[in-house]
């Protein structure tokens, strides 16, 4: 199965599609096509909710340390 075949069959959660626009709005924001590692974190973190935020925030992610403005979405 493709990467793409593999990415249709996977089952977003609300939390996870938010996380991901967000990762996407700032990744634009800073002039890149491409989605990376920060932008996720920081998307995961914004999105406050979900077992993803909850771990971040457990570790004691800040992703103000990242980013200090948030992307609008």
């Amino acid at each position: 199965m493709g990467a793409s075949q593999a990415a249709e069959r996977i089952a977003w959660t609300p939390y996870s599609r938010k996380a991901i626009d967000i990762a996407e709005a700032r990744s634009e924001q800073h002039g890149s096509d491409r989605i990376d590692c920060q932008d996720l974190l920081i998307g995961l973190s914004r999105v406050g909710r979900g077992v993803a935020a909850a771990v971040l925030t457990d570790a004691g992610f800040d992703p103000a340390t990242l980013d200090p403005a948030p992307a609008d979405t």
